[in-house]
């Protein structure tokens, strides 16, 4: 059987065997709203857990609005406007909004992809703020929060008097899923805030992916409540062709876990079994950091010695943190023996690394990647393949019995659900 995979901009051919496959796991299709605005105008006419956004501000005040970058497919340009009409309703000046791009410790973005991102417009009437978090003038540093972790928060976010985060509520490998407070942490904080946090889900055994009850989530949480807050969020839930599905607003929790619960109702697929081998596609062009997301979503789905082939186009390479292959082709032991004593170069990375490096003490790990090729691949000791066919031709190996296969075909968009005890 032939897929066209999403890859990038453009779509990947792959081949399966008839008789290997056995479960091709795809994204729920929903019917979603014809009319998207109206969606959002609900949300923020209904917010949970809060007042309305009108009642929130009084004139005079600042007001930051975070939203995320390019890395994510939130419908900012939609988002935005009854947000910044509801605030000049309010009495708000456009002099005293600041909109911050949450980067995390993404690189920033470029004028195009903020203009695309925010909708025609916005950058001529409003301060955007595009602050990578290195730049450690622009963070002030406001203590320790009561979970531990140094709080250097963008000084835009700082001044404000008022507080809202846009962003979408999908699956995430350590916070369970994005959204609500995790635009304040990693999004506005500095290296050594994100370093600190990150480092904490090293220690965490298990795949966090969807995750309601993440203590990552709980950790990010804790310390936006003790250290800066958050007064407001709007977030969508999107389907996988980008289209929101669901939006919800209000308290920066409340509101969030009503997400949660759309997310999980979109995302989570039932899978049958776990198998020998599992082709994740991870369709993203940006670089390692994120298409890696495909070991988290595709690792429950795999029998135990058993092969996850992730195929990425990757554009960006090995990019924006350069030692994570490293990271994730090295000795778990040693890797947390090198955090915990703050030797890590990169301990974000680092951390992630020693997640995914764990892994491979029950699985093997192949690559399919026209931006990552074999060098990259063996840093990562995954073994690498120009073709999914050639993959699969490798991987199966003693496994080639029938249905053995399962596809994933877009990672980002699927929680895979998978029963316990589900080997065959």
């Amino acid at each position: 059987m032939t897929f066209d995979l999403p890859f990038g901009s453009e779509t990947l051919s792959v081949s399966i065997p008839d008789d290997l496959l056995g479960e091709v796991v795809r994204p729920r299709k929903v019917d979603t709203p014809h009319d998207p605005l109206s969606l959002i105008q609900g949300a923020l006419a209904d917010p949970i857990g809060s007042p309305q956004l009108t009642d929130l501000v009084k004139p005079g005040q600042s007001v930051s609005i975070l939203v995320d970058d390019v890395t994510r497919e939130t419908p900012v340009h939609l988002m935005l406007p009854p947000v910044l009409k509801r605030l000049e309703t309010a009495g708000i000046s456009r002099a005293d909004i600041r909109i911050v791009i949450a980067l995390g410790t993404h690189r920033p973005m470029s004028e195009s992809e903020i203009l695309c991102k925010l909708g025609g417009g916005v950058t001529d009437l409003y301060e955007v703020v595009n602050m990578p978090c290195q730049r450690t003038g622009s963070f002030e540093y406001l203590g320790e929060s009561s979970n531990g972790i140094p709080a250097w928060v963008n000084r835009a976010v700082v001044e404000a008097d008022v507080r809202i985060g846009i962003g979408a509520i999908t699956p995430h490998s350590d916070a369970g899923f994005s959204g609500g407070a995790k635009i304040i942490l990693p999004g506005v904080c500095n290296d050594v805030t994100v370093n600190a946090f990150h480092a904490r889900g090293a220690s965490v055994a298990r795949n966090l992916l969807g995750d309601h009850d993440s203590p990552m989530r709980k950790d990010l949480e804790e310390f936006v409540e003790d250290r800066i807050g958050l007064d407001f969020i709007l977030n969508a839930v999107i389907d996988a062709n980008g289209d929101l599905y669901k939006c919800v607003a209000g308290h920066f929790v409340e509101a969030h876990r009503a997400g949660v619960a759309f997310s999980q109702d979109l995302y989570g697929v039932s899978v049958e079994r776990q198998y020998p081998v599992v082709i994740v596609n991870s369709p993203s062009e940006m670089d390692l950091w994120l298409c890696s997301k495909g070991i988290w979503h595709g690792e429950p789905m795999v029998s135990d010695g058993g092969a996850l082939i992730l195929v990425t186009p990757c554009r960006e390479g090995n990019s924006n943190h350069p030692l994570y292959a490293d990271y994730i082709g090295g000795d778990p032991d040693v890797l947390q023996a090198q955090l915990d004593s703050g030797g890590a170069e990169d301990p974000n990375a680092c951390a992630a690394g020693i997640q995914a490096a764990r892994m491979r003490d029950r699985i093997r790990f192949a690559l399919v990647s026209t931006g990552l090729g074999p060098s990259a691949a063996k840093r990562m000791r995954f073994d690498y393949y120009s073709s999914v066919e050639e993959a699969l031709e490798h991987t199966l190996g003693e496994h080639r019995n029938p249905c053995s296969v399962a596809l994933m075909t877009h990672c980002d968009y699927t929680i895979p659900m998978v029963p316990v005890s589900s080997e065959p």
